[in-house]
């Protein structure tokens, strides 16, 4: 199980929560995802494994990915309004990187209408669609759940 961490110590205080994996039917995930404006239509695709993170024994955090292989599509991140600002965002993205690495991926691909600013400072690097590995360009999410001008990111899943 992959133990979240909050990068640079001079960035954040550690974060921790439990990560578990759910199934894409998880009632959590789905509004989560609804109540972000989050495509959901796609979430029973095949290759995709989410996960919940729980602070204090409640979900705070959700997440996944799709795709097998070393390029996988980073997906359905969410932090619960009511925990936002205390790291999570940072320490769910990294836990998620690291069991990806952990399954094999190399890099980490992503698509956003609204937090590319954020992801930057998580490191990842804006790219060209064109850049993106022609099986995640398959995915429902590169093929019209996400708009065209949505922001395409990349990142090393070991930074």
């Amino acid at each position: 199980r992959p133990s979240p961490r909050s990068g640079p110590s001079h960035a954040r205080p550690h974060v921790s929560f439990e990560l578990r994996p759910i199934t894409a039917a998880d009632e959590g995930l789905s509004a989560a995802l609804r109540a972000e404006g989050l495509p959901v239509a796609d979430l029973d695709a095949p290759d995709q494994r989410f996960f919940v993170g729980l602070d204090d024994g409640a979900p705070r955090v959700w997440g996944g990915w799709s795709g097998r292989g070393e390029d996988r599509l980073l997906r359905s991140v969410v932090v619960a309004p009511s925990a936002r600002g205390r790291g999570l965002s940072r320490a769910l993205v990294e836990a998620l990187a690291a069991a990806a690495a952990e399954d094999g991926a190399r890099r980490l691909w992503l698509l956003t209408t609204s937090a590319a600013d954020v992801f930057a400072r998580l490191g990842w690097s804006r790219v060209e669609r064109a850049e993106v590995p022609p099986n995640l360009l398959a995915h429902p999410q590169f093929a019209g759940l996400c708009p065209a001008s949505a922001a395409c990111m990349v990142r090393d899943c070991r930074i």
